[in-house]
């Protein structure tokens, strides 16, 4: 293909991944971002050993390993501390080849965005929020809400949950509410509460936690709950301290360490997979095409990858538009897997009827159950990407 010019809507992890491979692949990537700035707002993100090959090929692994931890180990405990589950995640990086981390998702973002800008510091936008496209047989042109206009040759929607791109293609498609809430946050100026590199999952009835070493002095955390976030009548702090109550469990000590303005409080939903991701010289990509619950942990890690074959796709291809029909036909089956596996496992792991709970804890104890998890983190693990070679 002819050199390409594509124009990329979303300034997200996403976004700036795509912006990123595209141009590797000497495609003119440019992004745009409604927000003023690029100035992301969370709390920790897992990259598993499969994310972390993304960022291999988009030529940042080792940044992203020197600002995050690498994670070796999980364990799955009750909250009366008794252990039920184990995952060598140290084993599954050896055989994929990729360790697997977990990292502040603003020390990641900036990290895509200073190797975007490091190509070309005009190839980021903020206060750019698009409106619509209008296609021709020439080329694509967003349209902007302040009347201005840019053109191009392909454009991506990597506009998060509530997609603007998805909405002008599809039409107005309602998210998915899982039933359940999760609070998050990261502890500061403290040491990982566990061995090095060791992750830490609890299951109660109704409620699930985690805490996962996050880079210096800092441990990442979360705690669900079920209903919804909008019926917490105090403090999202007090509210998250009670969920988890007496476990015995270091969870409860991250949340008190943490401070009430940086707790994050929000309702889990995703969005069913879907046949089509675009259309003409539009596609889709991360969270506004495969938004997921997070109970794999693969949000971000499936962005990534779509990234690196998006780009891969584009260039292979002899026409813009059989170069995203072939990007979809290559990632959608993958992203399907991910939201049904990390819906039906949400569900399980929010049960709190007594005897359901007891039969998901005595199940999980057994090799049978750590054989299966194995599998499915293998699978998930295991990814064959193209290199980014223009």
């Amino acid at each position: 293909m002819t050199r390409a010019s594509a124009l990329i809507i979303g300034g997200g992890i996403g976004g700036l991944a795509a912006a990123l491979a595209l141009r590797r692949m000497g495609v003119e990537a440019k992004v745009f971002e409604k927000a003023p700035r690029i100035a992301e707002v969370g709390a920790g993100l897992s990259l598993w050993s499969n994310a972390v090959t993304a960022l291999r090929r988009l030529g940042l692994e080792q940044h992203v390993l020197a600002q995050g931890s690498v994670i070796k180990r999980a364990r799955t405990v009750l909250p009366s501390g008794k252990v039920i589950g184990a995952l060598d995640l140290d084993a599954l990086g050896r055989s994929t080849g990729a360790a697997s981390l977990c990292i502040e998702r603003p020390r990641l973002q900036q990290i895509l965005l200073a190797a975007v800008l490091d190509d070309d510091r005009d190839a980021v936008q903020t206060g750019r929020d698009c409106v619509g496209f209008e296609e021709d047989s020439a080329g694509i042109s967003a349209l902007f809400s302040d009347g201005s206009r840019e053109r191009g040759d392909l454009l991506v929607g990597a506009d998060g949950i509530h997609s603007a791109t998805r909405r002008r293609l599809f039409g107005d498609e309602p998210v998915r509410a899982a039933g359940y809430f999760a609070w998050r946050g990261i502890a500061r100026d403290t040491s990982p509460p566990l061995g090095e590199g060791e992750v830490l999952f609890a299951l109660g009835r109704g409620t699930q936690a985690a805490c996962f070493p996050c880079g210096e002095a800092s441990v990442y955390w979360f705690a669900t709950r079920n209903g919804s976030a909008g019926a917490t009548e105090y403090g999202a702090k007090a509210a998250a301290i009670e969920a988890v109550g007496d476990w015995q469990t270091p969870i409860r000590s991250l949340i008190e360490k943490t401070g009430e303005a940086a707790i994050l409080c929000n309702d889990i939903i995703d969005r069913p997979a879907r046949p089509n991701w675009g259309a003409g010289r539009v596609t889709l990509l991360g969270d506004a095409i495969h938004a997921t619950t997070p109970n794999l942990g693969q949000g971000a890690c499936q962005a990534l990858e779509d990234a690196v074959v998006l780009a891969d796709a584009v260039r292979r291809s002899a026409t813009i538009d059989s170069g995203l029909r072939d990007y979809e036909a290559r990632r959608r089956q993958r992203a399907r897997f991910v939201i049904d596996t990390s819906w039906r496992l949400g569900r399980v792991l929010q049960w709190a009827n007594p005897l359901a709970t007891w039969l998901r804890d005595s199940l999980s104890a057994t090799s049978w159950a750590r054989k299966h998890e194995a599998q499915v983190f293998g699978r998930l693990l295991h990814v064959d990407l193209p290199e980014l070679r223009s």
